[in-house]
């Protein structure tokens, strides 16, 4: 994959419940890109962003992939998420390194408690967002009425940008409200939109222009005083309302289909914001997205690999990421060597020269560096917040079979609190034992397993 200038990049965040088809989307998003050339399935525990033993083992995702691809001449940088609750850990962490979250919803189900959590983190980091009704394939799959509960819990901000052609087992595909063309089939190929949607596609788009006009006071005249809004001014206000939260998109698809999954892809190119657009806050300091400008990248994940050791992913906020580089951890107070860089795809990674601003990339085995940490240049007094995690909910305590296996279950366990910060280890003061404690039973089991495996 070639390198991207920052405003080329888009890094989206796949968050919901579990079970709403946040990594079958992924997989049908890389497919419709062309890179892969079959779609994986859950069930036949081939996809590109479920990959590890634990996962196929349980048929639901346990921690955040990296899933970046190329579409429209701009390089998307998907983040699949767990939905299961006692993974928010995850969430959280992925949700630091976007500037959307696209929010999962099931078409049979609609809202449910992790869709509520999914809009409570994002609305806590101050992220647009955009919701996907998923999975309009489905026996009983009803796209209005999940429409008017996603309006009734947030508000009439979130409107279509996509409307459903068909549903159920005659789901075909998509209309978009702002071309007017239907769009069928995983190719999604263009057509007129049917004569029976072309009522509802009308009022629907009317609400759109309404919201993307208020955006600017210019086109809110132009709006009140009859004239219509060019393509271009109509493009502009989405995107600058989606930026400042005035509207959330609401689309309709299938993942296993691949069905309205092209419209999705073209709208997080045109619509969505870029790094560029976005200054973050570092204590005092603004840090805009520039890769000239000295480095500032936070550290959003901590994962062990087989081969290459110990990974750390991080998000360059501004600056450039070299390979065979030093950087400084302004968290912990010191100099770390970067070694080969990467992207990561998956569970696999491509080396790679740099990492602009704005991109996502990881490098392996750093000394003293773990999750929520800040990589800056040396001299520079840039901080940024590290990441909040829930309180533990669940515990367990822990014990070797032998003593000879203590020291090894003790470098274990602590491998596994660094990969996973919202795990805690304590030691019982009247025990002795070793407790380990996160965020559900089913978070804790997990990791026990791990650490046996360690």
């Amino acid at each position: 994959m070639k390198e991207y200038p920052s405003d080329s990049i888009r890094n989206v965040a796949l968050v919901g419940h579990s079970g709403t088809g946040k990594t079958t989307l992924a997989e049908a998003m890389l497919f419709a890109a062309g890179a892969v050339t079959r779609l994986g399935t859950i069930e036949d525990h081939t996809t590109t962003s479920d990959w590890d033993p634990d996962e196929h083992k349980r048929t639901f995702s346990l921690s955040l992939s990296i899933i970046p691809l190329e579409w429209n001449d701009h390089k998307i940088n998907i983040i699949d998420t767990p939905g299961y609750m006692d993974f928010m850990g995850e969430v959280k962490c992925g949700l630091r390194a976007v500037e959307t979250a696209l929010i999962s919803i099931d078409a049979v189900s609609s809202l449910q408690v992790g869709t509520e959590f999914a809009w409570r983190f994002a609305d806590e980091l101050e992220l647009p967002r955009a919701f996907l009704i998923n999975r309009m394939d489905r026996d009983n799959a009803d796209f209005d009425r999940c429409v008017t509960d996603i309006q009734t819990a947030w508000g009439n901000k979130c409107l279509p940008v996509t409307l459903p052609i068909g549903a159920e087992s005659s789901f075909q595909g998509v209309v978009d409200l702002l071309t007017m063309k239907a769009y069928t089939g995983d190719q999604g190929e263009e057509g007129p939109i049917p004569d029976d949607l072309q009522g509802a596609a009308d009022q629907a788009r009317e609400k759109l222009i309404e919201a993307a006009a208020e955006t600017d006071d210019a086109l809110v005249n132009k709006y009140l005083e009859g004239e219509e809004l060019t393509a271009d001014e109509l493009s502009a206000g989405v995107r600058a309302g989606i930026a400042s939260g005035s509207l959330v998109p609401i689309f309709a698809g299938a993942g296993a289909g691949v069905l309205g999954v092209r419209r999705l892809l073209t709208a997080i190119t045109e619509y969505f914001p870029a790094p560029t657009d976005r200054i973050v806050q570092a204590g005092d300091n603004e840090l805009k997205c520039d890769s000239a400008a000295p480095l500032a990248a936070l550290v959003f994940k901590t994962a062990a690999d087989p081969y290459v050791g110990r990974l750390t992913y991080f998000r360059v906020l501004s600056g450039t990421v070299a390979g065979d580089s030093h950087a400084w951890n302004a968290t912990k107070d010191v100099d770390e060597r970067i070694g080969t860089v990467y992207h990561i795809t998956g569970k696999t990674q491509d080396q790679v020269p740099q990492i602009v601003a704005g991109d996502i990339g990881a490098v392996a085995k750093l000394a003293e560096t773990q999750t929520g940490d800040t990589l800056c240049a040396k001299g520079s007094d840039v901080k940024l917040e590290p990441i909040s995690f829930p309180s533990p909910s669940a515990s367990a305590a822990v014990s070797p079979k032998t003593k000879a296996d203590l020291d090894k279950m003790g470098s274990a366990l602590h491998r596994i609190v660094e990969e996973d910060p919202s795990l805690r280890l304590e030691r019982n003061a009247d025990t002795g034992e070793m407790i380990l404690s996160g965020l559900g039973d089913s978070h804790v089991e997990v990791n026990l397993e791990r650490v046996k495996r360690k």
